[in-house]
């Protein structure tokens, strides 16, 4: 039996990712060793998908933005012919090169929560006041945009994870209700965050014109972008950075109708908080 896990790690290690060691079915140190190998090589696999999946996408969806900012520099060069017209050609190579170093600050990002991220790097902290602060950080855009945003938080959400990237995945599920979401005759998005059992669940909600069931499993992947959303600015990376985060966190993320409009929940493991006064409900 170990001749023969050694001939299979030879062939992996020559190059074929699907080869696994054999199982024999009795139980002993050689078949756990054998399902620990084979469930870190799955790991490992899914972890090279993801890789190459990145760098497909990085050559086929950002070589047009790259044409595009080279095309306009080049297009400035020989026509511009006074200082204003240099200006104005130098504040859109800059627009576009911003959106660039965005797209790619996403997917370092997506990259970072799918390899799981560094434990050094995971704390407990409180997912309700990283709510609070995205939402205030919001309420003067959605103002300027005449969209009500509402928040009901309940207190004490605490959970171990990263607090940057938990931030990041609501502040894209906010971005993403104001652009798509914020439409009719009253235009209104709802947060919601609160404890359901074990779980943290943070919802995003808005009255908009929602996501198709048949599009909800392909909306997360990276780069992807719905029909009536490619003439709005963004990269479609918001939802798949959002799934990635809750995957990282051992969570997931949900996809729903709201009946009205779209309704996207963050679903986390709560960390257990010991006995002590009722947590408060707080609704703005």
């Amino acid at each position: 039996r170990v001749d023969v896990m050694s001939a299979s790690a030879r062939r992996i290690m020559a190059g074929d990712m699907h080869e696994r060691l054999a199982v024999s079915g009795a139980g002993d140190e050689l078949d756990r060793l054998a399902e620990n190998f084979n469930a870190m090589l799955a790991r490992i696999s899914e972890l090279m998908a993801g890789l190459r999946e990145v760098s497909d996408n990085i050559a086929h969806d950002l070589k047009t933005p790259l044409t595009r900012l080279r095309n306009r520099a080049e297009a400035a060069l020989r026509a511009g012919s006074n200082d204003r017209e240099h200006r104005e050609a130098l504040a859109a190579v800059i627009e576009e090169s911003d959106n660039l170093i965005g797209v790619f600050n996403a997917l370092l990002m997506i990259a970072r929560a799918e390899a799981g991220y560094s434990s050094d790097h995971m704390a407990a902290f409180d997912a309700d006041a990283v709510v609070r602060d995205i939402v205030e950080m919001y309420e003067p855009v959605a103002e300027e945009q005449g969209v009500r945003l509402d928040l009901t938080v309940q207190d004490g959400l605490t959970i171990r994870g990263s607090r940057e990237l938990l931030g990041q995945a609501l502040v894209n599920l906010v971005d993403n209700a104001l652009k798509y979401g914020a439409t009719g005759a009253d235009p209104r998005i709802s947060v919601e965050a609160g404890r359901v059992g074990d779980r943290v669940e943070i919802i995003v909600s808005d009255r908009g014109p929602g996501i198709a069931p048949s599009d909800r499993e392909r909306v997360v992947g990276r780069f992807v972008r719905l029909e009536n959303s490619r003439s709005r600015p963004g990269s479609g990376l918001g939802l798949s950075l959002a799934a990635a985060v809750a995957r990282m966190h051992h969570g997931a993320l949900r996809i729903e109708d709201n009946a009205p409009g779209l309704r996207v929940a963050l679903s986390l493991p709560a960390m257990r908080i010991t006995a002590g006064p009722p947590a408060r409900i707080e609704r703005v």
